[in-house]
């Protein structure tokens, strides 16, 4: 049984369509048809009458094939833009699999895995406790996720994230060796701290802050990553340790774990000591190391020598250099390979100067109070000198300009100057660095690696602002560690999503120099520089995609509305063309 249309032609000239409901039957051999039922002329009933008509008939169906928009029942919306991706690249890398083999003799009753995944995602949705991601969970696009979540199993996936630490690093290393395409030629190395709110972590102390709070207990985290800013691994240490003892142990985990023969291994100021320089050499690796521009003859004699920067040679507006004779080096630790580059930032210098100059202004304000209160007639005790200069001391050291005052107390009456010569010695260091290394690489090269640095420092203000690894609620050293891990996993997916991205960008880069009209291609390649993003800024946008949960007709579906622009544009071509249109089956 179907519908038919049968046009006629009147005698007025005009034809009429009419709509008929037509069975066919099989007589003998033949196949013929017959008329059921005529519903007139169909061009004289409007669209809503038809419509109306279609909804009547299926009515009548006992399992309904189409439906209106009162039979949709629209459930929760979920966060699905950073689930969705992160699930992409988790898949691509292998670490269900990678997880589920380092456990599979352990005796684990539950899916680390997905735990793990889930931790990792909401770093980088909305970073918050395990208790707070427990209640929240079900708000995210999981759908290869347990079915009942148990709050104890986040906590327990931390301490079997940290049995499986170095195999699951081993295997992180090979994958995006292999989907990235490098070659290991560069590795960068720095640390930071983050304290812990805590009091019964063992590897919890008290040392230098670089978070300001000398208040707290805290731990000391080393971080080794590519010059794309890709973490190989990363290592914590108790709280006071300095950052050139935790060398060795990541040079004897670069060897050994990653079995990495040759490298230049890039690190910053608190790493030169000539112990580690040798054990640099003992694992042939050639170095590139910040070196001291205060504290250190080397470095005065080098600024004071190379002053005029007119010598310098410009790598790019903001960056010059110079490397200094060996001749006007006097070094102890040099050896026969060692090479010095001065480098100068005039931008950085101008913002050395007025960031000296204010605190100068704050410190004078302070001790020019100190000399008003003085100098007017108060009750009580006369002020005693050793506490006083105390108090001057705490001015000056908590604004960093204790080296440009001399501050003198008669008993009565306090003065103070400006030490000129430390002043003029302080200038010669605005916007300078120097840098020490004993590769053979061209000077120049040698400063761009050194800068490169600057992603690990990134890396570092990702994962303690952005991905807010700290303070730590945990109280057990196993489940501190495992939470750090969760925040450098978080901050390596960040990272491939901004290298996926520059090489996108690269590639069209390349397209574009290749066009031979020069007004387009410079349109072309501003448009193109304004599409730069990082890989905090695309996660940002996609944390705004949301889908609907909902269900029709007994059938339960994600709607999935197009990515934000960011998103769109950063991963279209290598991720979210896998959404099949504006709807997502949904697994329930």
């Amino acid at each position: 049984m179907f519908a038919q249309i049968v046009s006629t032609k009147k005698s007025d000239g005009k034809t009429y369509r009419y709509l008929h409901i037509v069975e066919s039957y099989r007589e003998g051999k033949s196949v013929k048809k017959r008329r059921i039922a005529s519903l007139g002329n169909i061009d004289a009933y409007s669209d809503k009458e038809i419509e109306q008509l279609i909804y009547k008939l299926e009515s009548l169906l006992q399992n309904r094939v189409t439906g209106s928009i009162e039979d949709l029942e629209p459930g929760n919306c979920l966060q699905f833009g950073v689930p969705y991706v992160v699930q992409f690249l988790w898949d691509q890398l292998g670490l269900t699999g990678a997880i589920s083999n380092a456990l599979k003799d352990r005796g684990v009753t539950f899916d680390v895995a997905g735990y793990v995944q889930a931790m990792v995602i909401n770093r980088l949705v909305d970073p918050s406790s395990k208790f707070q991601l427990f209640k929240t969970i079900e708000d995210m696009y999981l759908p290869d996720a347990p079915h009942e979540w148990q709050l104890q199993h986040f906590y327990r996936a931390l301490d079997y994230l940290m049995d499986i630490k170095p195999e699951l690093e081993r295997h992180l290393y090979s994958q995006l060796t292999h989907l990235l395409n490098f070659r290991l030629s560069l590795v960068l190395y720095d640390m930071t701290s983050t304290h812990l709110t805590g009091h019964h972590c063992p590897i919890a102390e008290y040392g230098y802050s670089r978070t300001h709070r000398p208040d707290l207990k805290q731990v000391e985290l080393g971080l080794l990553v590519t010059p794309d800013g890709i973490a190989i691994t990363h290592e914590v240490f108790p709280g006071k340790t300095p950052d050139k003892q935790t060398v060795k142990d990541i040079l004897k985990r670069l060897k050994q774990e990653f079995a990495v023969e040759q490298c230049v291994f890039v690190g910053d100021r608190g790493m030169v000591t000539d112990e580690n320089l040798a054990l640099l050499a003992e694992a042939g690796y050639p170095y590139i190391v910040g070196y001291h521009k205060r504290g250190r003859i080397v470095s005065d004699a080098l600024l004071e020598t190379y002053a005029n920067i007119d010598g310098y040679a410009k790598i790019k507006d903001n960056l010059y250099y110079l490397e200094a004779s060996s001749a006007q080096v006097e070094d102890d630790a040099r050896d026969t390979d060692s090479r010095y580059i001065l480098c100068y930032n005039p931008v950085k210098a101008i913002q050395d100067e007025a960031f000296r100059a204010s605190a100068i202004e704050e410190a004078e304000q302070a001790l020019a109070y100190m000399q008003k209160r003085l100098a007017t007639p108060q009750r009580g005790r006369k002020p005693n000198s050793k506490n006083l200069m105390v108090k001057v001391g705490e001015i000056l050291t908590k604004k960093g300009v204790q080296a440009f005052f001399e501050v003198d107390f008669d008993g009565q009456n306090l003065t103070f100057k400006h030490d000129q010569a430390a002043l003029a010695k302080e200038k010669l260091r605005d916007g300078k660095f120097v840098i020490k290394t004993n590769t053979a690489l061209p000077a120049q090269d040698v400063v761009l690696s050194y800068k490169t640095l600057m992603n690990v420092e990134r890396a570092f203000r990702e994962i303690k602002n952005s991905l807010d690894v700290g303070p730590l609620y945990h109280w057990n050293e196993k489940r501190v560690r495992g939470h750090i891990f969760v925040c450098v996993l978080a901050y390596l997916f960040e990272q491939e999503i901004q290298v996926l991205y520059r090489r996108t960008l690269e590639q069209e880069a390349q397209r574009i120099s290749r066009i031979t009209e020069e007004k387009e291609r410079m349109t072309m390649q501003a448009e193109l520089d304004d599409r730069w993003y990082t890989g905090e800024q695309i996660l940002k946008d996609l944390a705004r995609w949301n889908v609907l949960k909902a269900e029709f007709l007994g059938k339960k579906f994600l709607s999935v509305p197009r990515p934000k622009p960011i998103a769109q544009q950063a991963l279209g071509g290598c991720i979210l063309n896998r959404v099949n249109g504006n709807n997502l089956q949904y697994k329930e």
